[in-house]
């Protein structure tokens, strides 16, 4: 069963309000990230090199994998609300600016998107939010980095978070060029052997966060496109966000 989104919006919500604000943060947190998210080869370094270096081997990872997958644990914070979420699952991403993210604690809920469309299912309400990429995500950048890393010097400007030593790991901070949504700060923990990226923490304007650090990561898995794409279970309600093609196939 298919709905406007324009349509139902003068009914009573689905979602009650907190639920509905965690569940926007998610979705536009693992937007934001996974648009950043980068592609690395094992590479040894015996010295701290400097902030351009890092940001440029980053840079270059993209191009040495066409996918990847990884458990996750993310922590999303409503500041307003002063309330805080763990959420643990699993996540694939494929290029160009394909994702799966499994969300398995503390329910279960999946956020796929072929690059074009995002869907948001949760099935303990039976419901799934339709929504174009361009406007999921609300900003230029991320959009940019559907396809990959796009390029962190052209739309950020790049400091050190923490002041990088021999021992640890390369925290940068990141803050966008031009005006993007919500986005205000975006913060990269770089793993100084191979410059993966061990954590990607987003923060708002209005001071939420949302912050993801990965673990068994596993490179070149060869996903298939199926994987990216999702036809809403028999008996779930969607709601279609304008601008959206209506889908193939819905939920009856």
């Amino acid at each position: 069963m298919e709905k406007d989104f324009r349509a139902v919006r003068k009914a009573k919500p689905a979602f009650n309000g907190k639920t509905e604000t965690m569940t926007r943060l998610t979705s536009l947190g693992v937007v934001l990230i996974s648009s950043v998210l980068v592609f690395s080869l094992a590479q040894g370094q015996s010295q701290i090199p400097s902030l351009n270096e890092i940001v440029a081997k980053v840079q270059g990872q993209y191009d040495a994998h066409g996918d990847f997958k990884a458990d996750f644990v993310q922590e999303s914070l409503v500041k307003s609300l002063g309330r805080k979420q763990v959420s643990e699952g699993v996540v694939f991403f494929k290029k160009p600016g394909k994702m799966r993210w499994n969300y398995q604690t503390p329910f279960k809920q999946e956020i796929v998107s072929d690059g074009k469309t995002l869907w948001s299912y949760h099935p303990e309400e039976k419901q799934v939010m339709v929504t174009p990429m361009s406007q999921a995500a609300q900003g230029k950048v991320p959009s940019t980095f559907l396809a990959g890393l796009g390029n962190l010097r052209l739309d950020f400007q790049v400091r050190w978070a923490k002041e990088p030593s021999p021992q640890e790991n390369y925290f940068l901070e990141l803050t966008p060029n031009e005006f993007q949504g919500s986005l205000e700060k975006l913060f990269l923990l770089i793993d100084r052997e191979n410059f993966r990226i061990l954590q990607a923490k987003i923060q708002d304007i209005m001071g939420n966060t949302t912050q993801i650090s990965f673990s068994k990561t596993q490179f070149d898995n060869r996903l298939p496109d199926s994987l990216f794409t999702f036809t809403p279970p028999k008996g779930v309600e969607v709601f279609q966000m304008p601008g959206v093609s209506p889908p193939g196939k819905t939920g009856k």
